[in-house]
């Protein structure tokens, strides 16, 4: 292939030299300063262009406030730029087990007190800089130093390049968390030599791809001709947002999108119907639960009381029955997260011992309570009303806009509510007591510190996953599934996965 490409080159050289001046000369004045702050996109963007390459337009429904990798924490941000334009030492592979990422290899040693690193080989920034451990460590130096999104990287005292290639962190306790966390936003290698930075509408990544233009609705990404791997085939992505979802789907369907990610079950439906549109679900880490609050003066205080509550509930025939459901949910953590373990076997309906349970308490024991929803979920709501009444218990429904139950809710005013919970570490509120849930449990608070006691992430990871069962074994609430993430796509766009798409979207392995 390269020979063949040569012979051309010899047979043609004074035309292409002539299309490359009129080219660069044509970015110099369109691309201007935009360009040249971006880390050389404009330039990066001609050579793409004279490489060739497939141009997609992408459909979302959250444009990012700030491209700012290092303090903005929207869930969009790091959909559009993570593993795209930054890269990280360490990721996770599609069981979630931590992977090299641009390093090769780690080691650690067995107090957990000391991390190294080692640098794959002929690393770059997008700018064509080598990406060293020197580079390495004034990055997440900056990232510990400043007012960034760190989370996770604590007990951190040292972080040190040995050489070129290898980096050592020094901690003054173990932190199991560390290695997700470096795989994490929190964990993001930037450009420290970069010149008068603009994170905010620039990027400044080693990643397959460079932000090269911005514009209210729009992130326009292009290849990175100085990858350091496999260069993505697609040349062009460009990052369209839509305030409204059906509008979003109708371009789609008329060919002015590629790929769109739709959020609703209802549009996703319509989709999966649309002739040349294939429509792909998997994972979200979006959790959908009713939530017992177990304040001293709610029903739900009693361990008792949740338990027949959770076997009155027929939650693998919700799962099955929804249709923004990916499957059955049993406990706090999520399949897609470290610590997730199957515990569908727990509680699985039945309503003759719900009904055994509750005759524990006498007749008239229940005051009648209100199981709390927005208009959105009343369907599913009135579904849980009708399997609780059927103990019997006191309940009725309350629908309430989605601001008021997402207030209340954190406020812990409310008996049971109907709720989604989508941040990856939420299931903390089982922890901390907080006023959300009112849950307090000595045995589950000692296993999570057992669990961050830990010195090696698979030992946390496991650890974890005994919370987990704690939790759901106590009855804290009663979950039911975990959400779809879905991607649309045109048939002959290739290379989609839908796992996780909302918190990140893989444009280097589309073609």
């Amino acid at each position: 292939m390269t020979e063949h490409g040569n012979r051309r080159a010899r047979k043609i050289r004074p035309w292409i030299v002539f299309f490359v001046i009129i080219a660069v000369l044509g970015a110099a004045a369109g691309v201007g300063i935009t360009g040249l702050r971006g880390g050389n996109s404009g330039l990066n963007a001609v050579v793409g262009s004279l490489r060739g390459g497939r141009k997609l337009e992408v459909g979302l429904l959250d444009e990012p406030t700030s491209l700012d990798i290092r303090s903005n924490s929207e869930r969009s941000v790091q959909q559009a730029l993570m593993g795209n334009v930054y890269e990280t030492l360490v990721t996770f592979n599609d069981e979630q087990a931590i992977a090299s990422g641009l390093a090769a290899r780690w080691t650690q040693t067995t107090d957990g007190l000391r991390y190294t690193f080692f640098l794959r080989n002929g690393l770059t920034f997008s700018d064509g800089t080598p990406l060293d451990a020197s580079s390495v460590v004034r990055s997440l130096q900056q990232t510990l130093a400043g007012d960034h999104t760190n989370d996770g990287l604590s007990n951190i005292t040292a972080v040190e390049n040995n050489d070129a290639r290898s980096v050592t962190f020094t901690l003054s306790s173990p932190n199991p968390r560390l290695l997700p966390a470096l795989a994490s936003q929190a964990g993001a290698i930037v450009n420290p030599n970069a010149k008068n930075p603009d994170f905010a509408h620039h990027s400044y990544g080693s990643g397959p791809f460079i932000v090269n233009a911005v514009q209210p609705g729009s992130i326009e990404l292009t290849r990175n001709e100085h990858y350091w791997a496999d260069k993505p085939k697609t040349s062009q992505a460009t990052l369209r947002y839509y305030t409204d979802e059906q509008k979003m789907a109708d371009d789609l369907k008329a060919g002015k999108l590629n790929v769109a990610l739709p959020r609703s079950a209802h549009i996703a439906e319509q989709l999966s119907h649309t002739s040349g549109i294939t429509l792909q679900d998997g994972f979200s880490t979006r959790k959908t639960l009713l939530a017992l609050n177990s304040k001293s003066e709610s029903p739900f205080s009693d361990e008792q009381v949740r338990q027949f509550t959770r076997y009155a509930i027929d939650a693998r025939q919700i799962a099955n029955a929804e249709p923004g459901a990916k499957a059955q949910l049993s406990g706090p953590i999520s399949q897609m997260q470290p610590g997730y373990v199957d515990l569908d076997n727990l509680f699985q309906h039945d309503l003759g011992k719900a009904s055994s349970m509750r005759w524990y308490f006498a007749a008239d024991y229940f005051k009648p309570f209100n199981l709390l929803a927005d208009e959105a979920h009343r369907e599913l709501a009135q579904t849980l009303v009708d399997q609780i009444a059927a103990i019997p218990m006191p309940v009725s429904l309350e629908v309430v806009d989605s601001a008021t139950l997402n207030s209340r809710v954190q406020s812990g005013d409310y008996t049971c509510a109907l709720i989604e919970m989508d941040d990856p570490h939420d299931y903390t509120r089982f922890v901390d007591g907080s006023a959300m849930f009112g849950y307090v449990n000595g045995t589950v608070q000692q296993q999570y510190r057992k669990a961050l006691e830990q010195t090696d992430f698979k030992d946390y990871r496991e650890q974890l996953r005994e919370f987990d069962r704690l939790v759901s074994d106590d009855a804290a609430s009663a979950w039911l599934y975990t959400g779809k993430d879905y991607v649309a796509a045109q048939n002959d766009v290739q290379g989609v996965d839908a796992n996780l798409a909302g918190s990140r979207l893989a444009l280097a392995q589309l073609s």
